[in-house]
């Protein structure tokens, strides 16, 4: 029974969305970047190596802005250092987010000679664990990190925890600025799916700091 009304409140009611519009309060949209940016950081998660190999084409999932939006920061602020970090369950190239990224940018005529492509990360943590290995960053160099607006929450936890102090840039937005908690039969799927989303970023954030990954949940 409880299972039951469980499975009605979530598919009538916006409960992934708020979840998500909470995430997403705690980072919007950056105005003012400086401009004597060191480096960016672009994290995983946007695309699909399989599909890009078998059809020959990038293809990107609802995360695509992640790289999109990138070459804006780049054609804007020029930096000099570019650390794209995604890898695959297997840890090869081939199957890496890292290996669509390069496709992507090379096919737009971006220089990727000034990136590192690093595809031995699996998780979140070891995106920033890795990058920040490969960016030996000083005290005072100013790294902007790129990712979805409401995994920027966990990401800027596991930097703090780091003690590298990145400049969030949020993209890929799942809710507006304004939130309505208003129940519809008409979206019932979509309920499902963003509270599936919501929930498991969540779950990211509490197992990460019971992990030791994060110094605090929220």
């Amino acid at each position: 029974l409880f299972s039951f009304f469980f499975f009605i409140i979530i598919g009538v009611f916006p409960l992934g969305n708020f979840l998500l519009f909470k995430l997403e309060q705690n980072y919007q949209t950056l105005s003012i970047i400086p401009n004597d940016i060191d480096g960016i950081i672009i994290l995983g998660g946007p695309s699909s190596s399989s599909l890009t190999r078998q059809h020959n084409q990038v293809s990107f999932n609802e995360a695509g802005e992640r790289l999109t939006e990138t070459i804006k920061i780049i054609r804007n602020f020029n930096p000099e250092k570019i650390i794209f970090t995604g890898g695959s369950y297997d840890q090869t190239f081939e199957n890496s987010h890292a290996y669509v990224a390069k496709k992507f940018f090379s096919e737009l005529g971006i220089d990727v000679d000034k990136f590192f492509f690093e595809y031995q990360s699996r998780n979140t943590y070891e995106n920033i664990l890795f990058s920040k290995k490969i960016a030996n960053p000083t005290k005072d160099e100013k790294w902007l990190i790129i990712t979805s607006s409401f995994h920027m929450k966990r990401t800027m936890n596991i930097a703090e925890k780091l003690e590298w102090n990145l400049i969030p840039y949020p993209v890929d937005f799942r809710t507006g600025k304004y939130f309505s908690f208003k129940p519809s039969f008409v979206n019932f799927l979509e309920n499902f799916n963003t509270f599936n989303l919501a929930s498991h970023e969540f779950f990211g954030l509490i197992s990460y700091y019971i992990l030791g990954r994060t110094s605090k949940i929220y």
